[in-house]
Parts: C-alpha cells; structure tokens; sequence
C-alpha cells in the first residue's frame, strides 16, 4: 500500500514539473508580418505612406506612396535582423533599377520601428522612417 502511494506521489510530482514547462513555450517575436508607416525626406517629418512586408523566408516587398497596396509604388528585396535592428535592400518594380536601403531599431517586441533610408546602398542618405506592426 505504501509503494502505490510513492508511485502516485512521484506520478504527480512529474506530471506537474512537465505541466509547467509546456506553459513557458511563448513564440518568440518576429519580424515577419505587415508593418505601415511613413517615411520623409532629409530631416523633414515622415509623412509619406510606407510600408513593409517581412515575409520568412528574408524577403521583403515595401509599398511607398500610396495608402492602399494595390495602388502603392511597390519593391522587393531582402532584409537581415541582428538583435532588434533590421536592415534592408530593395529595387522597385518593374525595372529593378531604382534601390534603395533602411536601417532601423525595433522595440523589442516587434511592435515598431523608427530608422533612416538611403539611395542606393545607402542607408541614410535619403531620411527618416517610422513603422507599426500591423
């Protein structure tokens, strides 16, 4: 009689050492997503329509100059994270002869990001630009 009750007491005890830790696996935060914002020019205030599109795989397709996507100037390229900054490297669409580059600082949960742009490989030669993960 004594034994089954160890071997409850132990089952329990492992049961509930296990339970916890299944509660601790929060997906990290992540780049990837759909992020609006606005950039500007030199030192002006942003207030141009921008916006990004982290996918995966490191790529990236940024919409400028327009609220709705469809209608946007749009680029793809690809993007590198260390930490919470974030850079990236585009060409815009059709041609793929017009690049530009960011630089920028997420929060630390990925909810947004303030940076500078550049022509070319640049990145900071062009102005400022704010973010907010949608």
């Amino acid at each position: 009689m004594i034994n089954a009750k160890i071997v409850f007491i132990v089952f329990f005890a492992v049961n509930i050492l296990f339970a916890c830790k299944t509660k601790d696996k929060t997906p990290a935060p992540t780049i990837v997503g759909f992020w609006k914002g606005l950039y500007g020019y030199g030192t002006a205030t942003p207030d141009i329509p921008y916006a990004f599109l982290f996918r995966q795989n490191g790529t990236v397709r940024t919409f400028a100059r327009n609220t709705d996507t469809a209608l946007a100037q749009k680029a793809e390229g690809t993007y590198s994270v260390t930490g919470t900054s974030v850079q990236t490297t585009y060409m815009y669409l059709p041609a793929l002869d017009d690049q530009s580059s960011t630089t920028g600082t997420a929060t630390e949960n990925f909810s947004s990001m303030t940076g500078t742009w550049g022509y070319g490989t640049s990145r900071t030669d062009g102005g400022t630009f704010n973010l907010t993960k949608w």
